[in-house]
């Protein structure tokens, strides 16, 4: 296996290129071992500087993980994210080719809190649509899910909203999301949580707590995600 030469990128960025896409296409498993420096040297005819540099880009981006003494690791699947901006999350597992998928739990209309009144400009006697779901990444949970619409987006209960992207369903309907306001947090998992995510109880969770407004800059809906942390790769 050799690398051109002849063409100008760089050799590192040359080798760096195929075991991500190797890693992408699952070719390279989460959590197998590389090759040494020494024997990647020899399959592709470069210099262990040249090894060196395309591994230290694959692991500071996130794609590799090295632990001393034994090697260098294929990093489990890591979804980045950028706080702020506002992308769905099947975007977000497409852009890793990785599958998306979501649970419902709960889809429902009730009485909002005062706060969800203040929030979300709604008055007295006003209903809100509550949607409750897990995301899973390659059939793994990594997020607890709870948004508040307005009743005005009770279409929803018409919607298959398992394994479906919210935004792709509102674009549907002619509704944009544009811009957000977050709030970021650790928590604790309780017991229900964590037993919805599949982890321990006590499990620290990094809170999302979103106000999204449309592209008419109007407030459509209320989020609060539960991320299992080691899961993402947060850009601020």
């Amino acid at each position: 296996m050799e690398l051109n030469n002849t063409i100008a990128t760089p050799l590192y960025k040359q080798l760096e290129e195929k075991i991500r896409k190797e890693i992408d296409a699952g070719e390279r498993a989460a959590g197998s071992r590389l090759p040494t420096e020494n024997e990647l040297s020899e399959s592709y005819h470069v210099s262990r500087v040249t090894v060196r540099k395309a591994l230290a880009v694959l692991s500071e981006s996130g794609y590799l993980e090295r632990k001393s003494g034994k090697g260098t690791f294929v990093a489990e699947k890591k979804l980045q994210r950028n706080i702020t901006e506002v992308i769905s999350f099947s975007d977000m597992c497409r852009m890793k080719n990785a599958t998306p998928g979501a649970k419902t739990i709960k889809i429902a209309l009730e009485d909002p809190s005062e706060r969800d009144l203040t929030e979300m400009s709604l008055h007295e006697g006003d209903k809100i649509l509550v949607v409750e779901r897990i995301r899973y990444m390659d059939n793994v949970p990594v997020i607890l899910e709870f948004n508040k619409f307005p009743e005005s987006f009770s279409f929803l209960f018409g919607e298959d909203l398992n394994d479906s992207s919210l935004y792709e369903i509102l674009r549907k309907h002619n509704i944009i999301l544009d811009h957000s306001r977050k709030t970021l947090d650790i928590v604790f998992a309780n017991a229900q949580e964590a037993k919805t995510l599949n982890i321990s109880k006590g499990y620290p969770l990094l809170r999302i707590s979103s106000t999204i407004h449309d592209v008419d800059n109007t407030i459509t809906n209320l989020c609060k995600q539960l991320c299992i942390g080691d899961k993402f790769q947060f850009i601020i």
